[in-house]
């Protein structure tokens, strides 16, 4: 197997330094034999793909990560004609892999997918002849821009087989982002059968759901317990799925695609209640499921109550439109009340978010281990 590593002044391993204030691409690697593209950087980053053509090319676009140095260029031979990194914008360094001429690939089969938040693998499916009948570009003079599918535009945290996992040596430091659990998890038994978990985090950009006690808003609370459940379930050998990782704006109907396209073994959306402030006696945990997602809904509330001591406000069947829609069992869990004189102060805490997403993670795990 030949692999082709870049450099900025040699041909070896990557390692690009950068200053230790921005956010910087470390490290870019292309595997020729299993058409791979991995990279690293020293922060959380959510890449960008798209397909373009005249010439055929992929584009990998990672927002807020700087480069540091001139475009590094390097050719690769075959199908693959060349690969480049360099700075699109002052606040995006951009990766191409351009293909040789009368090449393309299909873009529904290029798998974008994150081992950690800052280090992810791109997946391109063996580059085909375009029939000499089809144009590489349809419409002269316009970019040919197919979207990529759902992993492309949304962080899909994914288990790094063992054998491609960069060495220990190389690897950042995860203790910041990563802090030990204090919780003993079940162990899921037959952890290499694929479950695929998609964690939802509710509302998001212009909509920050409900707003209650000293403005605590809905979306800073179910961002970082949405982060820390799919984390841990990451740790575990689960690949868990954000609809997002960070504070944008996504429609309901896309977040049902994204489970559905993936055909996800369970769906749990992340969400926090809201009653009116002249009512901050209203404190508890809610779950809800509409059809098959009872027993999903059942051991999640149970792990959050033993583990939390919220107060208990019972699991309820419910139409809403995720539940509905998405195919798999699927629930939505409301945390708490942000305008709860009891939950409030808790659900801005963070050792108390930790905790909590810690109990969902460890509810979603008794649920997959088979003969429950």
């Amino acid at each position: 197997m030949k692999l082709n590593w870049f450099l900025p002044a040699l041909v070896g391993m990557v390692l690009v330094g950068a200053a230790a204030e921005a956010a910087t691409l470390e490290q870019w690697r292309f595997d020729r034999g299993q058409n791979r593209l991995e990279l690293r950087t020293d922060q959380r980053v959510q890449p960008r793909a798209k397909l373009l053509s005249q010439p055929t090319r992929l584009v990998i676009d990672l927002p807020g990560i700087i480069l540091g140095r001139p475009l590094q260029s390097e050719s690769v031979g075959g199908a693959i004609r060349s690969l480049r990194v360099g700075q699109f914008d002052r606040n995006t360094t951009r990766v191409v892999v351009e293909l040789a001429p009368g090449y393309t690939i299909d873009p529904k089969a290029v798998r974008l997918r994150g081992v950690y938040a800052n280090e992810w693998v791109v997946q391109l499916p063996e580059p085909e002849l375009m029939p000499p009948s089809v144009p590489n570009d349809p419409d002269p003079g316009e970019p040919d821009t197919r979207p990529l599918p759902v992993a492309a535009e949304t962080v899909i945290l994914v288990p790094f087989p063992e054998q491609t996992r960069l060495s220990p040596a190389t690897a950042p430091p995860r203790a910041a982002t990563r802090p030990a659990s204090q919780t003993s998890l079940p162990v899921l038994r037959n952890p290499h059968s694929r479950v695929v978990v998609v964690v939802d985090p509710g509302h998001g950009g212009p909509d920050p759901g409900a707003i209650g006690i000293g403005g605590l808003r809905e979306v800073d609370v179910v961002m970082p317990i949405s982060l820390r459940v799919a984390d841990i379930l990451r740790r575990e050998g689960i690949e868990a799925v954000l609809t997002r990782e960070d504070d944008r704006d996504l429609g309901l109907e896309p977040r049902v695609q994204i489970a559905n396209r993936l055909n996800a073994t369970i769906f749990v959306s992340i969400h926090a209640n809201a009653i009116s402030l002249s009512r901050p006696d209203v404190n508890g945990l809610e779950t809800y499921y509409f059809s098959s997602g009872k027993a999903l809904a059942d051991t999640i509330h149970h792990s959050i109550l033993e583990m939390t001591g919220v107060r208990d406000r019972r699991v309820r069947q419910a139409r809403f439109y995720v539940l509905r829609r998405t195919s798999m069992p699927s629930v939505l869990v409301e945390v708490g009340f942000v305008t709860g004189a009891e939950d409030a102060p808790r659900l801005r805490d963070p050792a108390f978010q930790n905790r909590m997403a810690e109990a969902i993670a460890r509810g979603i795990i008794q649920y997959l281990q088979p003969g429950r």
